[in-house]
């Protein structure tokens, strides 16, 4: 939490999937602002709008985007009327969240019918977690999959599961997955069975369902 990098990243992976025509663009746990500050001005968004719950940071986040508002996602009512927003983001977000269905029930009303909501997920059933667990050394790390402030833990399933029962469609747009000649040589051997293993983080697009 102390590396500047942490809450400065430009979510390049994430963006990809914000449909063209978006004019109004939510970012929640926008950090520095960085990724919303990005969309805004290299794919057309009018309005960027970022939620942050660390206030130096959110402070930091007013300087680039349209409004911040500083605090907990899960505790505010954000003051826009509903289907405000062509589409909003949830970078590594849900995860650190106490109800994350709860909150994407919150944010489908801020969605317009034909808005989507973008979010990259960690995968609990990465090899390298599962390795921890089968050797009793599952630990928190000050970052990644078992960052020491995640409180939810997903895989594939229970990710489209999260999202079917808060009233949404999902794809999955994609993965960002471990490289190496390690992981390599372990598709070769499986014949591909171990290539979901090497999923970092699922890219997800879902929709509101009317």
């Amino acid at each position: 939490m102390n590396d500047p990098n942490y809450y400065s990243l430009i979510r390049r992976d994430v963006l990809q999937h914000v449909p063209a025509g978006t004019k109004r663009l939510l970012d929640v746990g926008c950090g520095a602002g960085l990724t919303a500050h990005y969309a805004k001005h290299t794919l057309g968004v009018e309005e960027a709008i970022g939620v942050e719950y660390v206030e130096p940071v959110a402070r930091r986040a007013s300087e680039y985007l349209d409004a911040v508002h500083i605090g907990d996602i899960e505790q505010m009512e954000l003051p826009y009327p509903d289907g405000y927003f062509d589409c909003i983001l949830c970078a590594d977000v849900l995860e650190h969240l106490r109800d994350p269905w709860e909150v994407l029930r919150k944010l489908r009303r801020l969605l317009s019918p034909a808005g989507v909501l973008v979010a990259s997920i960690p995968n609990i059933g990465h090899l390298s977690v599962l390795a921890k667990i089968i050797f009793d050394r599952f630990e928190y790390e000050p970052s990644g999959i078992l960052d020491r402030t995640h409180l939810r833990f997903f895989t594939r399933h229970t990710i489209e599961q999260m999202f079917t029962s808060t009233g949404y469609t999902v794809h999955f747009a994609g993965a960002n997955r471990s490289r190496g000649w390690k992981f390599f040589l372990l598709n070769v051997a499986t014949l591909g069975l171990a290539r979901p293993f090497s999923i970092v983080q699922y890219l997800v697009v879902a929709r509101p369902v009317s």
